[in-house]
């Protein structure tokens, strides 16, 4: 006769006779030393309060997020600082979007100095609204881009970003421009 798997925990086989409740057989599952969790790991948990981690959580995030470069890094990928002064120009053009003449000019000089454009979704947003279509479509083909990539997080997109690509697929004279707004739109929406 087969034995049940349940034997050697106490299960009682065919017969139905346990000699361990549920709740002892479901406490003593994932106990083995192959189960281990990184939260009930004391020494893991030490490390990851330490300051030295911390910091490096913080600088590996400004990495990814387009933030600040630490110091050492900021030398081997940046020795000129040209990535930390077109994020302070694109900062400084985002703080004087209150007056739309200036700020139109503003960003005519940006892509002057800076002709390619940054993959921040915020800045991107803001460039579909620039009076000339040109600029508009560049910022548009920019965000079609990292859309293609998987570079836009819907959770971090703005929320004017819709209202946009919608007014550029009613406004726009080129019937491709709006064509191509109305489907990053929709598969923004997905």
């Amino acid at each position: 006769m087969a034995r049940d798997k349940d034997d050697d925990r106490g299960g009682g086989g065919f017969s139905g006779k346990r000699t361990k409740s549920w709740r002892e057989i479901d406490a003593s599952r994932g106990k083995g030393r192959g189960h281990t969790s990184r939260q009930d790991d004391p020494a893991q948990q030490r490390i990851e309060r330490s300051a030295s981690y911390q910091k490096y959580k913080a600088a590996a995030d400004a990495l990814f997020t387009g933030g600040e470069l630490p110091e050492g890094l900021a030398k081997t990928f940046d020795p000129e600082g040209k990535r930390k002064a077109q994020k302070q120009a694109m900062q400084k053009l985002m703080e004087s979007a209150e007056d739309p003449r200036a700020w139109a000019q503003g960003v005519l000089d940006y892509l002057e100095k800076y002709p390619e454009l940054p993959e921040d979704p915020y800045f991107l947003d803001s460039l579909l609204g620039h009076p000339r279509e040109r600029i508009s479509d560049k910022a548009l083909g920019k965000l079609e881009e990292m859309e293609a990539e998987g570079k836009l997080v819907k959770a971090k997109l703005p929320k004017s970003l819709d209202q946009r690509l919608k007014g550029i697929e009613l406004t726009s004279s080129d019937p491709d421009t709006q064509g191509r707004a109305k489907t990053l739109r929709e598969k923004l929406r997905a």
